[in-house]
């Protein structure tokens, strides 16, 4: 029996193509796979005028306003709506004093016009079960249930279109749809819509331990993250000298039941893999201080300090 392709093995590259309307990156800017369905183009907030006098915007589809987090740095506020005309739609957010929040906007409509009123809402809804789902960024929207007014083939069709929404959105600076640790367009449809989502990985990823203070805690790298895998136990109390930003990272984590009371009370355990940005930053959430992820993260096998690993492995070319 021949043995499966690795990750890396298996992808396959994809031509990008963006072009700066008006020559600035801080204009509107529309970007699309090589061969695709579909076209986003993206724009800040002061430039939405000019995004929705695009001809792009007087199609049906869907789109995202994105702005930062007031209450927690590093995180994002994400809408997500659909319209006949998603010009009219963006034009009466900019008015809308709840919509204060978004700093940049994309949309996403068929290169052809072949999407619908329907198709837009069944996309609008995956793609707000998506960000719910990978916890990356707080959604704005109220609750809202799944569309399911689509035949099967049509389904079928949007889930295409979807892919290239997952693979175009980080590209353009909204990475709010992909699960912790996994890499854009390889999310599991069957695993999402039952809201298990695995993240990627491989049987020669390296696991790391992160075990000081009683802690007992697991990760992995994975994509361009560090994730902390569910399971792992965190310290309950904080350290006198730990960061406000770290505080409110951990507080915000235990609001959203990521962190829970675990054994004694003493500690917390992760419900969820959940992503960082470092090592350093993973370590001082199970830590709860500012620690060095690269020194007292170890490799679960050798006992190498994550930063020594991360050494030989540049000294090897990136060799596992």
């Amino acid at each position: 029996m021949s043995e499966a392709p690795s990750r890396a093995a298996s992808r396959r590259g994809r031509t990008l193509k963006l072009y700066l309307v008006d020559g600035s990156p801080s204009g509107v800017i529309t970007a699309e796979l090589g061969i695709s369905s579909v076209r986003a183009a993206v724009a800040s907030r002061t430039a939405l005028p000019d995004l929705i006098r695009r001809e792009e915007a007087g199609r049906t589809g869907i789109y995202l306003l994105v702005g930062p987090d007031p209450d927690l740095p590093g995180r994002q506020l994400v809408y997500v709506g659909e319209g006949d005309q998603v010009k009219t739609r963006l034009a009466a957010h900019d008015g809308d004093e709840s919509k204060e929040f978004f700093t940049r906007a994309v949309l996403v409509v068929s290169k052809d016009e072949n999407l619908t009123k329907a198709h837009g809402r069944y996309l609008e809804s995956r793609v707000i079960a998506a960000i719910r789902n990978a916890g990356r960024a707080k959604l704005v929207n109220g609750t809202e249930p799944p569309f399911k007014g689509l035949p099967e083939p049509e389904i079928a069709d949007m889930e295409r279109v979807l892919d290239e929404i997952e693979i175009l959105l980080p590209v353009l600076g909204f990475d709010v749809l992909r699960p912790a640790g996994q890499e854009a367009g390889t999310t599991s449809r069957g695993d999402e819509v039952a809201g298990t989502v695995a993240p990627v990985t491989s049987a020669t990823d390296a696991l790391f331990t992160f075990t000081e203070a009683g802690t007992d805690a697991k990760a992995r790298e994975a994509s361009d993250e560090f994730v902390v895998l569910a399971g792992s136990r965190a310290k309950r109390q904080e350290v006198p000298s730990c960061g406000e930003g770290l505080k409110r990272r951990r507080a915000q984590l235990i609001a959203d039941g990521v962190l829970v009371p675990d054994g004694d009370g003493k500690f917390l355990r992760f419900t969820a893999d959940t992503a960082f940005d470092s090592p350093s930053g993973a370590a001082g959430t199970v830590y709860g201080g500012n620690v060095s992820g690269n020194r007292y993260w170890k490799h679960a096998t050798t006992g190498q300090s994550y930063g020594d690993w991360r050494k030989r492995r540049i000294g090897e070319g990136g060799g596992a």
